[in-house]
């Protein structure tokens, strides 16, 4: 199979180029499609772009002829995008999503100034074509007009923030996550992970991830927080970190369950490695921290006590950094630890709401959850630890949780444990590395194959995740991260699904006590609370067809001839009962968009716990490209 246009033609970059590339993309598809605001499509005749998209600043009037200076970008197109069912401008088809792998691998913006014909010779014909395309009624572009090659996010996001008077506090934080975003990403490039097989172990699939999220655009951020350090790319190996112990006197600690049994190997193996005991106070408990932690405990905790460096063991991160396995201690239980790190938009600790409800949904709601236990297993967490801080924003900085873990038995029950996200990541070093493994892995060198493929993931997928949904009222989060799929170790075959993380669940408690009797026991105020099954119903959506399966789609070459989404939707008419409220939400004709998760908008107003969602798209009725969808 080949790759994308856009693939192809970033990879020919220089890792700086290709980075600021990768995140500037990610930008506009979150301005577009977030519907913050508008975008034009246009076709073209004669070039490998099909297309290309006007992206317009925001605010500007429908009923006004639009000049240069209202143009935040122009992005060439080598796909057509999806458009809105409701789009009011004359002048083109207005698009409702609009995704990286859409794009030419290269952005256009207005420029100041006349440049030196140098700088976009290779691309004059093409700009050529778009100025004289925009020559038409309904526009006032100036003759003296230029459109220059883009060098990075910051310009467009200046230009942007500007337009829309964001607080110039808010666009300097947000530009700087971009830039940490551009620094990361480019070292990434520079040294790629390897190309992981079908026999490398779970852990190595879980540090293969080279881009990350496909639309976020902090996908690469990554933002030490103070009191720490800001460290540069590769001087320091956020997945192979130290695991460190503090202690802290009881009454300062909120403990869920037998956390001190559970962490207790822990505590004997760093004492043997030290070579002399580690002594416990009388009333004080042992939180084993990551390394980067202390200093963050140290700065805004009194009475802990920190034990020395000699005092550590050696982890393996998982892709979110802060979820880790401590080899030759444990095997099956793993660590989730705060850590003061911005990765994309969240600071990647441990809330007081999360740490008190993970042991308690484990224990109480789980067993009684409509759940096929061939086909989905839930990693329950066991006991937590988080301090008691009344200051709920300082108590997430000492916080660790006790997780079952699967991977490092998997191979005994002839299983390989293969986390969702890196089956479509691509760019890895080693022989096959340009091709995602997905597709390299499991042989899928004909449509035919990626679609037989596609259509047993999703009817496994779909079995393991609807039921607590269709009859419970709980949806579990079940983005490419959290879901980690289990393959048969001699057919490769799908067998189901491992899901972990209790961050974003979404759970109606009226129908969770309805059907199962059990009271949720949850903080007041926990995000994770649905007001009706519609809220359940949205954050499932978003989940399980933007973010999930709609990648998945995109990197299988089954998502433009819609044949991707025509297998979703068979397995839909299986899973879901027409009677049911879902089908309706899901699949009625009416449901031209649905509400998604908007990470940009999020980010402008400082939210990452709650939502806020924008009319996108419902990709479920995507039937592909066609040439309806091209006239205006």
């Amino acid at each position: 199979m080949s790759l994308s246009t856009f693939t192809i033609g970033a990879r020919a970059l220089p890792p700086a180029e290709r980075a600021a590339l990768a995140s500037t993309v990610r930008l506009l598809s979150c301005l577009v499609t977030e519907s913050v605001v508008r975008a034009l499509y246009f076709p073209l005749e004669g070039f490998e772009a099909t297309g290309f998209s006007v992206i317009l600043k925001p605010g500007v009037a429908l009923d006004q002829a639009y000049t240069s200076a209202d143009i935040l970008a122009v992005v060439p197109l080598c796909h057509v995008p999806i458009f809105k069912h409701d789009g009011q401008d004359d002048r083109a088809k207005e698009i409702g999503l609009l995704d990286p792998l859409d794009m030419m691998s290269m952005v256009l913006e207005p420029s100041p100034s006349q440049i030196s014909a140098a700088d976009i010779k290779s691309h004059f014909d093409l700009i050529a074509a778009i100025l004289k395309t925009l020559d038409s009624p309904g526009w006032h572009v100036e003759e003296s007009t230029v459109l220059v090659l883009n060098k990075g996010p910051l310009s467009i996001w200046h230009a942007f923030s500007q337009a829309m008077k964001l607080d110039p506090a808010i666009a300097k934080d947000i530009g700087e996550e971009f830039a940490s975003a551009v620094k990361w990403q480019t070292y990434s490039f520079e040294f790629p992970p390897p190309a992981p097989t079908f026999e490398s172990p779970s852990i190595d699939w879980e540090e293969s991830i080279v881009e990350g999220h496909p639309t976020h655009p902090m996908h690469k951020t990554r933002r030490f927080l103070p009191p720490l350090q800001d460290f540069a790319p590769g001087s320091y190996d956020l997945y192979n970190p130290k695991l460190r112990f503090v202690a802290v006197p009881k009454t300062d600690l909120k403990i869920t369950y037998n956390f001190e049994e559970l962490t207790r190997p822990l505590l004997d193996a760093a004492a043997k490695r030290a070579g002399k005991p580690l002594d416990i106070q009388e009333g004080y408990a042992v939180v084993p921290v990551h390394e980067l932690q202390v200093a963050h405990i140290q700065d805004k905790f009194s009475g802990v006590q920190v034990y020395s460096e000699e005092f550590n063991l050696d982890l393996r991160a998982q892709q979110s950094i802060r979820s880790v396995i401590v080899p030759n201690v444990y095997r099956d239980v793993s660590l989730k630890l705060g850590v003061g790190i911005k990765l994309t938009s969240a600071v990647r600790t441990i809330s007081p709401e999360s740490a008190y409800l993970g042991p308690r949904f484990s224990t109480h709601v789980v067993p009684a959850l409509e759940l096929d236990p061939e086909v989905v297993t839930v990693a329950k967490e066991l006991a937590s630890v988080v301090h008691a801080h009344p200051d709920g924003q300082i108590a997430k900085h000492c916080a660790t949780i006790v997780r079952e873990c699967y991977e490092n038995t998997s191979e005994e029950r002839g299983e390989r444990l293969i986390v969702c996200t890196s089956l479509v990541e691509s760019g890895h070093a080693g022989e096959g590395g340009d091709i995602p493994p997905v597709i390299r892995v499991f042989d899928l060198d004909t449509e035919d194959k990626r679609a037989e493929w596609l259509d047993k993931f999703v009817a496994v997928f779909f079995k393991a995740f609807l039921p607590s949904v269709l009859k419970n009222g709980v949806a579990f989060e079940c983005h490419p991260q959290n879901c980690v799929a289990r393959f048969d170790l001699k057919t490769k075959e799908i067998k189901g699904f491992i899901i972990r993380d209790f961050g974003g669940l979404r759970i109606h408690p009226p129908t969770l006590r309805e059907t199962t009797g059990v009271e949720l026991d949850f903080i007041s105020g926990h995000s994770i609370i649905a007001e009706d099954l519609e809220d359940v119903y949205t954050r499932m959506y978003h989940t399980v067809f933007h973010n999930h399966l709609q990648q998945l789609i995109r990197v299988l070459g089954l998502h433009y001839n819609g044949k991707g989404w025509a297998i979703v939707r068979k397995n839909l008419e299986i899973a879901i009962p027409k009677t049911h409220l879902l089908w309706e939400t899901w699949m009625s004709p009416e449901r031209k968009t649905f509400p998604g998760k908007c990470f940009l908008r999020m980010r402008m107003s400082d939210m990452y716990r709650f939502h806020l969602h924008g009319p996108f798209p419902n990709l479920i009725h995507y039937r592909g490209v066609n040439e309806e969808s091209l006239r205006r």
